[in-house]
């Protein structure tokens, strides 16, 4: 599998049969993408694709199994018990050749325990760190230490490196792109960061 970023939250993922592309806005250029996967208000158009989702729910497409569970922009807080808890958003969740991948879109709180019970074993989690993520203070490492995932990579606007660094993340030097070629490959005494450079 190699993953490429397109800037904010959009990635390729392309698989030994199929290349999925996430999250695509008008920002990302002319990207492509066999299924697309979005939590955006507004998604770009995908001419080529051959099946949109962005709603949550339990999808098998072209031998991918997809989990989109439904989550908020913001915390809940007291004051908030009657008024929601801000905008929706989608996390996917899904495993190709074997790799198990795990994208927060604009997630704004700590996950329920339920929540990390059903997504489970994470290989790559796809987390926003930028500069107007929806996840301030220390949610981040909330999130990353109660998934437990093999390797974080950052996604959002900005000076990725400067959050990194905020909350203990090393920051090693933007790759082009993440080549797996099997989990074995995965460390799984540590957790590995990757951070990609916008292509």
């Amino acid at each position: 599998m190699e993953i490429k970023w397109h800037g904010n939250t959009c990635f390729t993922l392309k698989g030994k049969g199929t290349k999925f592309l996430l999250n695509p806005d008008k920002q990302a250029g002319n990207v492509k993408g066999n299924v697309v996967l979005s939590s955006l208000e507004e998604t770009a158009e995908i001419k080529d694709a051959d099946k949109v989702v962005d709603w949550p729910g339990e999808y098998e497409i072209q031998g991918v199994s997809i989990t989109a569970y439904q989550a908020w922009t913001k915390s809940k807080s007291k004051e908030e018990e009657e008024g929601g808890v801000g905008d929706e958003t989608i996390i996917y969740y899904f495993d190709m050749d074997g790799i198990k991948i795990c994208h927060l879109g604009a997630v704004g709180h700590v996950l329920t325990s339920d929540m990390v019970k059903s997504i489970g074993d994470v290989d790559v989690l796809m987390i926003d760190l930028g500069e107007k993520s929806n996840l301030t203070g220390k949610k981040p490492m909330e999130i990353i230490e109660a998934i437990e995932p093999r390797v974080v990579m950052p996604m959002g606007e900005g000076k990725l490196g400067d959050t990194m660094k905020e909350l203990g993340l090393e920051t090693p030097a933007a790759e082009e792109s993440y080549v797996i070629k099997s989990r074995s490959e995965l460390p799984d005494d540590k957790r590995l960061t990757m951070l990609l450079k916008k292509v």
